[in-house]
């Protein structure tokens, strides 16, 4: 459930917390991304088009959420489009088979808490309020041909 992670580099758009609809999802800004022709683009020319990942990173009283996709080396951004440097650090992992894109759809106070419960039924401490972390970073990575979904909490920075 614990892995080294090796920097990643997102690249996509940070979504206010307060965009956040009454089902507690992003479903609106996630349609906004895959309709924009910038973002489509960007997958085609760098050859991304089966990954998708959303963030979100917490502060300590609210968080941002970020919707786009994660490479390991720098890539050019086009306008319209921004990079977040996830650091190399200690993750808590799972992965889970047979998802789409409509993972993304759900609550995000469904899958937190989900995800939060499994880390600590491992043994794992986590901040009661992760804007609280030195590293407040929940990823989720999809492979669209594989159908796997890969949830990462970010422990701690590697030094």
């Amino acid at each position: 459930m614990k892995k080294s992670q090796e920097k990643i580099i997102f690249i996509g758009r940070p979504f206010a917390d307060q965009l956040m609809d009454e089902q507690r999802t992003y479903t609106q800004s996630n349609i906004e991304m895959e309709q924009d022709e910038v973002f489509q683009e960007f997958l085609a020319i760098n050859q991304l088009t089966n990954n998708r990942s959303n963030l979100i990173i917490f502060g300590p009283e609210n968080f941002m959420y970020w919707y786009g996709v994660t490479v390991t080396n720098q890539v050019e951004v086009p306008q319209g489009l921004m990079q977040f440097v996830l650091p190399q650090a200690e993750v808590a992992i799972e992965e889970i088979p047979d998802q789409n894109l409509s993972y993304f759809s759900q609550p995000l106070n469904s899958i937190l808490p989900l995800f939060f419960q499994k880390i600590s039924n491992q043994g794992i401490p986590i901040y009661e309020n992760p804007g609280d972390s030195s590293t407040p970073y929940f990823l989720q990575e999809l492979n669209l041909i594989t159908k796997k979904l890969t949830q990462m909490m970010y422990l701690k920075a590697s030094n």
